[in-house]
């Protein structure tokens, strides 16, 4: 967006972050969605908004980000003074389709409220989707596993030849290219996009189908996977479906990390 010509502000909640967003944006914020007493009033001059958040790496303070930060940020955005357009990407997970059986899904079937993570994140959407105001346009984008520079699902794959895994061979998880995140982002805010979609890839295979075609490739041994997840473990299965934001006119420069991106 900053390449485009946009003033780009960002912001983080880790203090050891802040010298790397200056490098990336134009104007870096300090900010804490989870407390209180943030100040959101940069809000009142942006045209497009991206909400991009996670809990901590080891996975603690999902209810600060997605229920107390969420809340906190809904409600800035409902208390905005300026009445100029505003236009909200939020990136969400297709993981909250839960374990649909490997059945297709799309953005009208039904969600796992059952978990708890997915029960939150679900809630985020819905607290986001809504804020009943005529000058913003929410946009939900529900994204698969992340692959792409960086994230060489290919290759780890590979590395696992032969290997014992403790995950469900049989579930399908959905899964996006990151060249397709970013401009699947640029995408939804050019075009006003509004609701949810499904930024995911072509590729609907199990993680053994998948894995299976990725090592006979190379002559590999077969990733060896579980037949069951483990009790209690967040699993998804489910062949999620892209239709509706390709009939939007968006088209995938990765419809799978199988076929190598265009250079």
């Amino acid at each position: 967006m900053k390449n485009q010509g946009h003033y780009v502000v960002g912001t983080t909640r880790t203090p050891q972050r802040f010298a790397e967003l200056r490098n990336v944006v134009n104007e870096p914020i300090s900010l804490d969605l989870a407390r209180q007493d943030s100040d959101f009033s940069f809000l009142e001059d942006q045209q497009g908004l991206l909400i991009s958040v996670a809990p901590t790496q080891n996975g603690e303070g999902y209810q600060d980000v997605f229920s107390n930060g969420i809340r906190n940020l809904a409600r800035a955005l409902r208390c905005r003074q300026s009445t100029q357009p505003l236009h909200v990407t939020y990136i969400s997970s297709a993981g909250v389709y839960g374990d649909q059986q490997g059945e297709l899904v799309n953005e009208d079937s039904d969600v796992d409220c059952l978990n708890p993570v997915n029960a939150m994140l679900v809630e985020a959407e819905n607290v986001l989707l809504t804020i009943d105001r005529p000058d913003t346009t929410i946009c939900v984008l529900r994204l698969g596993g992340i692959y792409g520079p960086g994230r060489d699902m290919v290759s780890m794959i590979k590395q696992a030849a032969g290997e014992q895994i403790p995950k469900n061979g049989n579930d399908v998880p959905a899964w996006s290219g990151i060249f397709d995140i970013t401009s699947g982002v640029s995408f939804a805010f050019s075009n006003q996009l509004n609701g949810i979609y499904n930024l995911v890839d072509d590729m609907q295979l199990s993680r053994r189908e998948l894995s299976n075609e990725i090592c006979d490739i190379d002559g590999l041994p077969p990733v060896i996977w579980a037949n069951e997840n483990a009790p209690g473990a967040r699993s998804m299965n489910a062949r999620v479906t892209n239709h509706k934001i390709k009939a939007k006119g968006f088209r995938l420069s990765t419809p799978s990390m199988l076929i190598p991106t265009p250079a």
